[in-house]
């Protein structure tokens, strides 16, 4: 549908520009066979021009995710060029916008070629007239495109499969069906260190979430899911969705041996990883949190910005931090998971 949609505004968009002469536009010109073929021609390019701007803006987003690792740039559906320094999102639209003005002007160089012998002549009088219109046109989508950060492909459904599950419909059937029960003996009965695979059954069979286990000064570690740390800003992430000040959580952390269960999925923000489904695979692209996490979040958050922050960069990958991680997560130890600690 948006391939048909794209050919019928090339066309027309095409067709009134081929009307426009020097002293203005010229109707008569709608029946010549010179016309139609520059209206194919200009229509294919508008066209080539679309397809170039969302592959170029795909490309700059997958090299953003690298840079800035830190910065949330994707958000219903959308990306958010808009937090990218304004330098680099103008070198984006002209490195965007060149190439393919450039690639015009070739073929239409070589069209003056072939139909004209005072090739240069015929170039200067298109340069002269119809340049302007053009570029300014080019511009103004290539800017328009990038600024609004749609592409064809990302719907908020396509951005759930980017982060590697389509999440509301893997809610669906994750809600329809019946885990086995099985006994789970509780956390004292066990060693201090339990395999990864098990562990959160144990502590949430033992104690699950419940509002008398938050408080605005003190909560447990199992259930903060994410912790922040920026310049002078400490804050976390509830498991109610509720994102509180806390100055001291990591210190306290550190204090009991806990801290290294978080794990640093950016610059700014850490993971719980004791909340995430086990097995997690080294080049995976995603976290995924247990169901009765994932539906406590919900309570004041969105399906779309619980995946966002569960999101591993390409950048993360690379400098294998999650396979360091995993490599040494069955040797964390669990206690004090239940411990209140204080928030400031």
């Amino acid at each position: 549908m948006k391939v048909l949609k794209l050919i019928v505004e090339s066309l027309l968009i095409s067709m009134l520009f081929n009307l426009i002469g020097n002293h203005g536009i010229y109707l008569n010109r709608f029946w010549t066979q010179t016309y139609w073929m520059w209206t194919v021609g200009f229509a294919i390019a508008i066209g080539t021009a679309v397809v170039f701007t969302q592959m170029f803006l795909k490309a700059f987003w997958t090299y953003w995710q690298k840079q800035y690792p830190d910065l949330t740039l994707m958000r219903k559906g959308r990306i958010m060029t808009k937090s990218i320094p304004k330098g680099q999102l103008f070198c984006a639209i002209l490195a965007t916008t060149i190439p393919i003005l450039s690639i015009y002007l070739y073929i239409i160089y070589c069209i003056a070629s072939v139909r004209s012998e005072d090739t240069y002549s015929l170039l200067r009088s298109y340069l002269l007239h119809y340049m302007p219109i053009i570029s300014t046109g080019c511009v103004a989508y290539v800017s328009y495109v990038f600024l609004n950060g749609k592409l064809w492909w990302l719907t908020t459904e396509n951005v759930m499969a980017l982060l590697g599950k389509e999440i509301i419909a893997q809610r669906s059937l994750v809600e329809n069906t019946t885990e086995k029960e099985e006994a789970i003996a509780p956390p004292s009965a066990l060693d201090r260190t339990i395999v990864i695979g098990s562990l959160y059954d144990v502590l949430y069979n033992h104690s699950p979430f419940s509002p008398n286990t938050l408080g605005a000064d003190a909560v447990r570690m199992f259930d903060v899911p994410f912790y922040f740390s920026q310049k002078r800003k400490k804050e976390v992430i509830l498991i109610n969705g509720i994102r509180l000040e806390a100055h001291h959580y990591v210190q306290e952390l550190e204090r009991l041996g806990l801290d290294k269960w978080y794990f640093r999925i950016n610059s700014t923000c850490r993971v719980n990883m004791m909340h995430v489904r086990q097995p997690i695979m080294p080049n995976a692209t995603y976290l995924e949190f247990r169901k009765e996490v994932f539906d406590s979040l919900k309570l004041n958050m969105t399906e779309l910005e619980i995946s966002n922050l569960l999101q591993i960069t390409e950048w993360m990958r690379k400098e294998k931090k999650l396979k360091d991680f995993l490599d040494n997560v069955n040797k964390l130890e669990h206690e004090g998971w239940d411990y209140l600690i204080r928030l400031n």
